[in-house]
Formats: C-alpha cells, structure tokens, sequence
C-alpha cells in the first residue's frame, strides 16, 4: 500500500477519539460506566483503562495522549470537565451507532480487530481507501475513523455530535465557494465572474465605511478596486500586516495602521482599542451583509442559478458521498470490502453547578445513515428525471439577520439539503457552504429504502437499511 500523506485533513475531536476508544471495549463495558450520572466514574476510567485502550489506536497523536492522562484530575470548577464528560457520552454514542451499522452490513463488531484514526494522516494499512485530490488537497473519503474487522472488512465511519437527539443536525460538510469551481476549465468563466462580483463589493464597502467614519485610510478615495483589494496594512510593530478589509477595529488617527479591537501591545507597539459602542470594520461589513438585498450575496446568487444544476450535482457528490463505491472500485482494492456511513453521536450531559446529585448524564442512541440507503434514496427521485434545484431561501435570510444566506437543494420537490453560504471570519478566503440532511430526505430513506445489495462473497450480503439506531 502507498505511503500516507502527511497533510493535515481535518483537526481530530476528543469526541471521535472517545468513539474509536468505544469500538475497541465491549458495549456493555461503555453502558456501565455512564450509570454515574456525575460523570466521576467515566474521569476515572478515562485515565486508567480508557488511557490503556486507546494506546490501541493507529494515530493518535500526542495531544490526546495527554488528554486521558489529565481526565481524572478535572475539578467541577472546571468547564473542561463538563466538555469531556459530553465528549465521552458522545463517543460513545457514536461507538454504539457505529457498531449498529456494521451489525446492519452483516458484520457483527463488539470489540474491532483495529481502529485507525485518518485525521492527520491515512495510516498505511487504511491508505488505499483514501482519495484525495492532489491539486486542491480534497480528500472525498470523510471517514473520521476507519474500523477493521476481521482481516477483509472496513468501515468508513464520518462521525458527527449534537448535544441532544432533540438538537438540530449539525453541519456535514463546509467547503469553499470556490472548491466546485476549480480545476474545471469550463467554469472559468464562472470564477472569473465570483472574483469580480466580491473584488468589487469590499472596495465599494470599505470606501463607503471610509465616508461613514468607521475607518481613514491614506489616499483610498483613489485607489482601484484590485488596489483595495490587494491592500495592507502595518500593524504597530512594523512587521505584520493585515488586509484591509480584514481590519477588526477602525482607524481614529490618520494612519496606515491596522487599529483594532484586541487590547495591550504588540511588540512594545500601541494597540489602539476600540471604544465600547464604536463600530469597527469587520462590525460594519457583517450589518451589511445581513441586509436581505445585499449586494454580495445577490452577485453570488446570480453564478450559483446560471450554474444552479452544476452547483447541485457537485454539492450531492462531495455532501453524500455518491460515487464513492465507483472511486474505490477503480482503484482496484482487490477482495477488501468497504463500507460507509454518516454516524451521529449524542453528548448528553448536563452538569448542575449546584448539585451534583441533580446532575443528568443520558447515553443516548446514535443514530447512522449507511451510503447505501442514500444512494437508494438518491434512485427513487431520479426515476423522473427531474434535476436538482438550488433555491433561495430568502424568507430564512430575512428571518436569520445574519451574514449568510440560506439555499434548499432538492430534486421533484423532496427536499434533500439545507444550505447555508457564509464566510468563517476571514473576507479574503472564499465564502464556504455548510450542509444538512433535510427532515424530509432523511423520512424518504426511513420509509422507502429497506433494500438489499449483493457484496463480492455470498455469505456477506450487507443491507441497505434505513437510518438505524442502536439499541
């Protein structure tokens, strides 16, 4: 097998460390240390044998080494405690679900053969599952944790946590506006077109924030759009800069310099602090991109409908993985069997600051979607060969107040994504998509897609079930 990269893919959760722990200890193990409400006993067993458990783990790395050591020395006082508590329960919820599933595949699991953690690296024994685009270092395989059983089998588990089941779904995914664009000679003109409409919104803003007060910027009246664009900033210690759009705070001098909003001294250079109830920049950019008619966003809605069924189709692929049998099956994995699912865990905890007697601790069943239900899910709305819809949501956008909009994907009027497009903080990076599961996509899969799939030997037919829960 080839050699795993060494790239960052995504940063690791205590919550899935606590899953692959989970999968490697019996379930009844799991079951009885969460009898303790005040999570005390769950501490305790975090740096013992939770400690020795997960030195079984392919690549984990230090730091969460550390963690287990550190668990049982957390004091009530301490909001780290209360967060690895939930963190646990979450786990092993996600262990439980994911055991579920692979009992659904036909594969009964109570202690895994291995667990191997892909957050950093794709360790070489799990490596050939791995596909990642070299050019925009995307890897389509989100498994968080892959699981062995038995010398042949392996399960891909992309693990998710909300606090309660009652919580809404987290986000599956966030990718930027520009990942479905690139790499794509045909969409040249369509990102050509996104710099433009973006380029041009944050020069027009931050001149319009210049002669509302909020900032004074040598010589901005006459700068090009490209020149706002590409401009920077010193900050006080004469070596870091900042973009100009990126600035925090305002400017109450007529100087180059970057005034924000964080307090003290950077270097022996002053940091000026911006006055309680003055309106920064960033403050500034963020109310106008809340407005319902804001500029930006329309700019970006326009590319997203001439695009609509590209921007669809690839959003259902990178979201749901849909053509993830078909990669792994041209990269020749020989008699090795993979299976996927999107799992979620549940961190039901609640610590009462008073007492702990009223302290409440639920290991609540994960639920799991397996790739297959959705790609049945996926079949029986393309049976009319209706396309895919990006619609705007403009109703929530008004409702939200927020600097996002909002997007419902759906295919003969079933719903299948909830969308949000939002920036993370930084105006200078593309703007990303978050993505749901709809309520009314996840109901099609529970009532319609109850079906079955050959696999390569007989005796391991694995089933195409419904979002499952473990008991």
């Amino acid at each position: 097998m080839a050699k795993a990269s060494t790239q960052k893919k995504t940063s690791l959760e205590p919550s899935e460390v606590f899953c692959a722990v989970g999968l490697l200890m019996p379930s009844d193990d799991m079951r009885d240390l969460v009898t303790d409400q005040t999570g005390v006993k769950l501490l305790k067993w975090a740096s013992s044998d939770g400690d020795q458990i997960s030195r079984k783990i392919t690549n984990l790395d230090n730091r969460f080494k550390a963690m287990f050591k550190k668990a049982g020395t957390l004091k009530r006082s301490d909001d780290k405690r209360k967060d690895m508590v939930a963190n646990i329960v979450a786990g092993f919820s996600g262990a439980l679900g994911s055991k579920a599933f692979m009992k659904a595949m036909n594969t009964k699991v109570d202690v895994a053969t291995a667990v191997y953690m892909t957050g950093a690296t794709w360790p070489s024994n799990v490596d050939i599952f791995r596909m990642k685009d070299q050019s925009s270092g995307f890897d389509y395989n989100s498994s968080d944790i892959v699981v062995q059983a038995g010398s042949k089998k392996f399960f891909g588990i992309s693990l998710k946590k909300k606090p309660t089941a009652k919580s809404p779904d987290p986000t599956i995914i966030n990718k930027a506006f520009s990942t479905f664009l690139d790499g794509d000679d045909k969409n040249k003109k369509a990102l050509q077109d996104l710099n433009k409409v973006r380029q041009q919104y944050f020069a027009d803003i931050v001149k319009k924030a210049q002669k509302d007060g909020i900032i004074n910027v040598r010589g901005l009246e006459s700068m090009s759009t490209e020149e706002v664009w590409n401009k920077k900033l010193k900050k006080p210690n004469g070596k870091d800069t900042v973009a100009l759009i990126n600035l925090k705070g305002f400017n109450e001098k007529d100087d180059p310099i970057e005034l924000t909003d964080v307090p003290g001294t950077v270097d022996q250079g002053t940091i000026y602090d911006k006055p309680t109830g003055r309106m920064g920049l960033k403050d500034y950019i963020n109310a106008d991109l809340s407005k319902k008619d804001n500029e930006l966003f329309k700019g970006f809605n326009e590319i997203v409908q001439k695009n609509a069924e590209y921007f669809a189709n690839s959003l259902i692929d990178m979201v749901l993985k849909v053509q993830l049998d078909t990669k792994l099956s041209a990269k020749n994995i020989g008699d090795y069997n993979f299976e996927f699912a999107l799992v979620t865990g549940f961190a039901d905890y609640k610590q009462n600051s008073k007492d702990e007697n009223k302290d409440k601790l639920n290991l609540e069943k994960a639920k799991f979607i397996p790739l297959h239900t959705i790609l049945c899910g996926l079949a029986n709305l393309a049976g009319n060969k209706k396309p895919y819809k990006m619609e705007l949501d403009t109703a929530k956008k008004e409702k939200a107040n927020a600097a996002k909009v909002f997007y419902q994907l759906s295919r003969d009027g079933v719903p299948i994504l909830d969308l949000e497009l939002r920036y993370k903080g930084d105006f200078k990076s593309m703007p990303q998509f978050f993505a749901t599961i709809t309520d009314e996509f996840q109901t099609q899969l529970n009532e319609k897609c109850l079906v079955t799939k050959p696999d390569k030997k007989p005796n391991e037919t694995a089933i195409l079930n419904k979002t499952l829960y473990a008991k």
